[in-house]
């Protein structure tokens, strides 16, 4: 069923359903399965059908106008946990632990139903199980309607492995089956026909009571019509009629519970309709009788369907709604108040203080409190405060990740705005969220617009060294070679950044390193707007790692992690990862840098974070490294079809074309390549990174006999500034030796990598190991050189860099080494000596006791890479789960 298959028969698709969610939990595509059909379809049927069926275990949940707003409300049914209030952000751990531990022993399915009333919070949280469904036993099966649209749903059934199927309508065959559950006979012929004729099943099942109530239907073993039916009519007419049957306690009773529009306890409902609760108990039992409520499992009355709510709701006159909304306001809960006090028509004031309250106590979960924002906005639109609380409602879906949505709110909501404090936050909130998403274009026209307009002085400055930074940041222009202030305490914080990239970038990453550290601890001090500068924690491990190498970086990510936390930069997380990511490359742990960058490609994904050039880049490059080239082809093909922002101007998907080009033998392409990317990255000043690709590039050009390269190489290498940073000490000097080959390429070669490996850059110690073994063989001792062989391959391998490993082998053979039993040995594909040293690690912590995202914690990664070394340690095991990995270390330890 790839894609979006044709409707299936009812009694088709509960079996194809079943069978799906079991390839999925046995590791085939598609855990995550979307049923979709209007109301009244038949959804929660065939979901409960299909949850019996199911082997494992099957939670299950139900989204409703009264958990929309509440926020994890579904998740806590579903996981069956006890979410406080008020929901901290550390809750997400708590649920992935909890999730760890329902995965631990046996595949879990999650299914919810009506997942487009599901609150927001457990829609996100939702996201990240699809994710992981990748990388654990576990599928998600979903029942929505179309409408309303939700973003996380959007972006679920976006998502690669997502399958949404239809529902189609009812057959004969499926009809007599229906007709079956509901009365244990089968339908006469007469009677077939007749209910073929409705529209949904739950027209059908209507019909059907009505026509058994009345006698229109009867039969010991068949039941069939006695008397000619008249025209179908609908689901709403239907219980239109069945209401008008009833008078006094019975309708009173039911429009009561329509206007609270959730499950809801007698006690409460008999609070609502002033009279005593035990009054209640024939009024229940005639809806009950009546086919039109239910109770639910805690023993609280519910309507058999929404679609029967909705018809009850209609028929009230409207100032008997307002009436009940309005007492119903006056006892329901903070979130749920002004919907209740729109709905009664309420004066202005009071229902903008119900939203002021509602938002304030959803302000830890953005995402459900932009929703509340936006299910009132309606009331407060003209009013006053319109403005001020549209900026509320844009910074929290800035804050939950919906980007593109929150710079439109702000948008519309400054046509209106007069209070200069409120534009200046509707302002901020549409510049983060166009410089998020990488807008480059959108933000600068829009500092251009705002610096035209009579701004205080201060907010001026702030923009105009924005627009500075930005400008860097999207690399619109050669970088600046000159200071951008005499004394960057003089500047804002965003100035500072723009500073910090400016030497970051031109080849003086020491005073980058300053001005990163000393940004982060301005981050958030007195003076400093809370708003400015909110990338700050994101560049101290990156300066870091080209300034002092992998091993100063990961230090450096570890306090930027905590800081980040403690200021609720959420958003963050995402550049976090990537510097993970790329600390791991460096330290020559490939398979780590793959699951880390793959968590944060997914995370930025789903929180439409713009800049990941950079990753996509540098993941492919990887995949060239471990000898996957259609990988890294498809990788970089996708990016080709659809480029976003190169994040600092840096061309690094072009580097990883050039590596593909080498893999695959075309040297001249690559070289071409490569002079092509070297003269536009040179023409921006991008001398840090110059220095960085520089051996790989003399390579390739050493490699293609390509002298024009090296001369170019050489002429930017001539431009870098004196002294380097320790970081870039054995790079530069590897490119400048094999951009004159002499006798000393080996020695420089090995002092090169010996430099390398002190500040723990394993990655250009490989490179630096393969000249010397290279230069060694082809100009050197042959006893030496097979030694240097021998050491070179063991490093690739250990690393994971199969198709690197495969490189240097056909150079040494080129160069006329006969390789024999010097040759690295390949790190096995399973048992115990396949795994990789964190994989041993995370196993090791599995077997413990910790849960994924402690780990994560003790690792300074996302508990999603956790998973994902989980998984792989699983499969190059032959386990299926958490428990039996545990055991086995246990077993082995022993």
């Amino acid at each position: 069923m790839p894609g979006k298959p044709a409707p299936l028969s009812r009694r088709e698709l509960v079996p194809a359903l079943v069978g799906r969610v079991a390839e999925a939990l046995a590791g085939e595509p598609g855990a995550v399965l979307v049923l979709t059909a209007q109301a009244g379809a038949g959804k929660t049927h065939t979901l409960r059908a299909v949850a019996e069926e199911l082997a494992g275990t099957v939670r299950t949940a139900s989204g409703s106008t009264s958990t929309v707003l509440h926020p994890y409300a579904v998740l806590a049914t579903l996981l069956d946990i006890e979410v406080p209030d008020s929901p901290s952000p550390e809750l997400d751990a708590v649920l992935l632990a909890r999730i760890d531990e329902l995965t631990a022993g046996s595949p879990l399915v999650l299914v919810v139903d009506d997942a487009q009333l599901v609150d927001a919070a457990s829609l996100a949280f939702l996201e990240q199980v699809a994710a992981a469904s990748a990388d654990l036993p576990i599928a998600l099966l979903l029942g929505r309607r179309p409408t309303p649209e939700r973003a996380q749903l959007t972006r679920l059934l976006a998502r690669t492995g997502t399958v949404e199927i239809p529902l189609g309508p009812l057959d004969a065959m499926d009809l007599d089956v229906v007709v079956h559950e509901h009365t244990g006979r089968w339908p006469g012929p007469r009677l077939r026909d007749a209910l073929l004729a409705s529209d949904t099943p739950l027209q059908a099942i209507t019909t059907l009571q009505d026509l058994v109530r009345d006698g229109q239907a009867s039969g010991a073993d068949v039941l069939e019509l006695t008397a000619p039916m008249s025209p179908p009519i609908g689901v709403a007419e239907r219980i239109g009629s069945r209401l008008t049957g009833l008078d006094g306690p019975p309708r009173e009773l039911a429009r009561a519970l329509a206007v609270v529009g959730a499950a809801t306890a007698l006690p409460d409902l008999a609070g609502l309709m002033a009279v005593p609760a035990v009054s209640l108990v024939e009024p229940a039992q005639v809806l009950l009788d009546a086919d039109l409520v239910t109770f639910t499992d805690d023993e609280r009355l519910a309507f058999a369907h929404d679609s029967y709510r909705e018809a009850v709701y209609d028929a009230i006159p409207a100032a008997l709604r307002r009436l009940l909304h309005a007492a119903w306001a006056g006892r329901t809960s903070t979130v749920d108040r002004p919907q209740h006090l729109i709905a009664a028509d309420a004066p202005v004031a009071e229902t903008l203080a119900a939203v002021r309250d509602s938002a304030a106590s959803l302000a830890d979960v953005p995402a459900v409190q932009a929703d509340a924002l936006g299910a009132s906005a309606a009331a407060w639109t003209g009013a006053s405060a319109s403005a001020e609380l549209a900026a509320v409602r844009a910074r929290a879906l800035a804050r939950s990740g919906q980007l593109r949505r929150a710079e439109e709110v702000a948008r519309t909501a400054l046509a209106s705005a007069t209070d200069p404090a409120v534009i200046t936050e509707l302002m901020r909130v549409r510049i983060f969220s166009l410089t998020t998403r990488g807008d480059i274009d959108g933000v600068l026209e829009l500092i251009e617009a705002t610096l035209a307009l009579p701004v205080p002085d201060r907010t001026r400055q702030v923009l105009t060294e924005h627009r500075r930074y930005v400008g860097l940041l999207g690399g619109t222009g050669p970088v600046s070679l000159e200071p951008f202030a005499v004394d960057p305490r003089e500047v804002t914080l965003n100035g500072l950044l723009a500073e910090l990239l400016r030497c970051f970038l031109t080849g003086y990453p020491g005073a980058a390193l300053e001005y990163a550290w000393d940004a982060s601890r301005r981050q958030g001090s007195e003076g400093v707007d809370p708003n400015e500068g909110a990338s700050a924690d994101a560049w101290p491990p990156v300066v870091e790692l080209q300034h002092n190498g992998p091993d100063a970086a990961a230090g450096a990510l570890v306090e930027m992690i905590r800081l980040s936390e403690e200021r609720g930069h959420g958003w963050i997380s995402v550049t976090h990862q990537f510097s993970s990511a790329a600390i791991a490359l460096a330290g020559g742990r490939l398979d780590d840098a793959c699951a880390q960058f793959d968590a944060g490609l997914e995370q930025a994904a789903a929180s439409e974070f713009g800049w990941v050039s950079q990753a996509v880049g540098t993941r492919a490059l990887i995949d060239v490294q471990r000898g996957d080239n259609s990988a890294a082809a498809a990788r970089l093909d996708a990016w080709d079809a659809a480029p976003g922002p190169l994040q600092l101007g840096i061309p690094q998907p072009a580097r990883a074309r050039i590596a593909l080009l080498e893999a695959q033998r075309r040297y001249p392409a690559a070289a071409q390549l490569a002079r092509t990317t070297w003269q536009q990255a040179r023409g921006q000043n991008l001398r840090t990174w110059l220095v960085n690709v520089a051996p790989g590039l003399c390579r390739v050009a050493v490699r293609a006999a390509d002298a024009a390269l090296l001369a170019a190489i050489a002429d930017g290498l001539a431009e870098v500034p004196q002294p380097l940073a320790p970081a870039s000490v054995p790079a530069y000097a590897l490119a400048s030796a094999l951009i004159g080959p002499t006798a000393d390429l080996a020695a420089t070669a090995l002092r090169a990598a010996q430099d390398a490996a002190v500040i723990g850059d394993r990655t250009l110690e490989l490179a630096a190991l393969e000249e010397a073994a290279v230069a060694t063989a082809t100009w050197g001792d042959r006893d030496e050189a097979r030694e240097l062989a021998r050491r070179t391959l063991e490093l690739a391998e250990s690393c994971g860099a199969s198709g690197t490993a495969a490189r240097i082998a056909g150079r040494l053979r080129a160069a006329g080494l006969r390789l024999g039993a010097t040759a690295g040995r390949r790190r096995p594909q399973t048992g115990w000596d396949s795994l990789t040293p964190t994989e041993q690690l995370v196993a090791d912590l599995v077997a413990t006791g910790l849960n994924g995202p402690e780990i994560g914690r003790r690792l300074h990664v996302s508990p999603r890479t956790v998973q994902t070394h989980v998984s792989h340690a699983l499969g190059k095991l032959g386990l299926t789960n958490r428990v039996e990995l545990a055991a086995a270390m246990t077993t082995r330890a022993r």
